[in-house]
């Protein structure tokens, strides 16, 4: 017996082999099919990296469709799903693998998953001259002999009408870039550079709120002509008229329920001051005369902001700015639900360090010069940036 039991130990080892190598058999059909799952899924990171970053910078388009194109015509399909946050894009893609070897077992195809999140960078020129309007054409209009420069920034319409941005007539502008979501009319010189079909631009001040103010200072105060007067913040009800000389004093001066006017004979200084205008008849008409010089304040909740329209009131108005050589305005003019129309002298605006203009409509007409120069003060909030690249963030 025992010697049989030898004669057969051969066989009994290769069938116990036998037995054992199923399970090998199964596990190396399943490394393979795994490795074909791992080697699409890298493949398929590689185009949900791309199709996020596409997404994230395109500037017309629905971004899932965008996305989409990169997951064409491919051996797997994959089924995309993309989703958009403010300047975030986040692009998932999910593929069934078909899995031979592993079908033996019951298991027809392994899910390869991948994602990525990219970001839109704009880290281009902000804007300083930004019309919020989104369908008005010439929402930004330069005309007549007016000269524009913006130094360190940028031009920006959020209309998207094909004359988002028009330059017209003998007026000459000069700035780092030109975007507008819809389109740009003017010189040749300037239609090669400047970027139509932008994204529109976030509003810089959107989240700041109307300072609040109740009663009233003062009521319907003129300043006479030939006349002086210090003034202090407050509420000025009724508007404000100054005809003749006046000496603000630093703070918030609330013009309620009228405009701000400064006439052409007047004599204006202040420092550390802020405009806030509210309520029935809320704009300004600044007309420059023998001096104006008045400064935002550089720190604090409103730094850098000289006039703040609220948002709901006097909604369509239009306000003015007729200055000259002797005009001096430093700082942020927002009104985003009316128009500033600038039509001063050939030398207003050259000793403006920094005057951003953010409003619904901007004009800029005559022979006004408008100037800024961003690199030498700074605003209440970070200003809207041109379009540049995305990059991802996972």
């Amino acid at each position: 017996m025992l010697q049989r039991f030898r004669r057969n130990e051969k066989g009994t080892v290769l069938t116990a082999f036998a037995i054992a190598a199923i399970p090998i058999g199964l596990a190396v059909a399943g490394a393979v099919d795994f490795t074909r799952m791992f080697s699409h899924r890298t493949q398929m990171q590689a185009q949900t990296d791309a199709a996020a970053l596409a997404a994230a910078i395109a500037i017309k388009g629905e971004k899932a469709e965008i996305a989409q194109r990169y997951f064409t015509n491919t051996a797997i399909p994959s089924t995309v799903s993309t989703t958009a946050s403010g300047l975030m894009v986040t692009v998932t893609a999910t593929s069934s693998v078909p899995s031979p070897f592993l079908s033996i077992m019951g298991t027809k195809s392994l899910q390869a998953s991948t994602t990525a999140t990219a970001v839109r960078m704009q880290d281009g020129p902000p804007a300083c001259i930004l019309a919020l309007n989104e369908t008005a054409s010439g929402a930004v209009t330069f005309s007549g002999s007016s000269s524009t420069t913006a130094v360190g920034c940028a031009i920006y319409s959020n209309s998207n009408s094909d004359s988002a941005i028009t330059v017209q007539g003998s007026a000459t502008v000069k700035a780092d870039g030109f975007c507008s979501v819809g389109g740009f009319t003017g010189p040749a010189a300037l239609e090669a550079i400047a970027q139509e079909n932008c994204n529109p631009a976030r509003d810089p001040f959107a989240t700041m709120p109307t300072p609040t103010a109740s009663g009233c200072t003062y009521n319907n105060l003129t300043v006479q002509p030939n006349k002086s007067r210090n003034l202090v913040a407050g509420v000025y009800c009724g508007g404000l008229d100054i005809k003749g000389d006046a000496t603000l004093a630093k703070g918030i001066y609330f013009i309620k329920d009228g405009p701000l006017t400064i006439s052409s004979q007047s004599n204006v200084s202040g420092k550390d001051v802020t405009f806030v205008l509210l309520g029935k008849g809320a704009g300004f008409s600044i007309n420059g005369g023998a001096s104006i010089d008045l400064s935002a304040p550089m720190t604090g909740d409103h730094a850098g902001m000289l006039i703040f329209q609220d948002r709901a009131s006097n909604v369509g108005a239009g306000n003015t700015l007729n200055g000259n050589a002797n005009t001096l305005l430093n700082g942020t003019i927002y009104t985003p639900t009316q128009t500033v129309t600038i039509n001063g002298s050939g030398s207003f605006g050259q000793k403006n360090v920094f005057m951003p203009i953010i409003a619904d409509q901007i004009k800029l007409t005559g022979n006004a010069v408008a100037q800024s120069d961003i690199t030498k003060v700074t605003t209440p909030s970070e200003l809207a940036k041109l379009r540049n690249q995305a990059r991802l963030v996972k």
